[in-house]
């Protein structure tokens, strides 16, 4: 059965999360973290995503964001997660 697409109200505070697979941690030091928000600001920027607060777990992610448009909240967190992590695993 396919999963119902995200609803995302523009110009509204979305409440975002991010785990690992499996529940797995995804962030092991510091220096993991800084490179995640170093990879979503710009993303964030470039897609008109505002993000608001953020709390980065040791195997999940929370962020409070404002998507300008209809695409900005999947296009900034998703390319976020393939950039930092994708290229890691891969």
């Amino acid at each position: 059965m396919p999963r119902v697409s995200r609803i995302v109200l523009p110009g509204r505070p979305h409440h975002v999360t991010q785990r690992g697979n499996n529940r797995q941690d995804v962030f092991f030091v510091d220096d993991d973290r800084r490179v995640y928000l170093g990879l979503l600001k710009p993303q964030a920027e470039r897609f008109g995503l505002e993000i608001m607060g953020y709390c980065l777990m040791s195997n999940h992610v929370h962020l409070v964001a404002i998507p300008a448009g209809a695409e900005s909240l999947a296009k900034a967190v998703g390319r976020t997660h393939f950039r930092g992590f994708g290229s890691v695993a891969g």
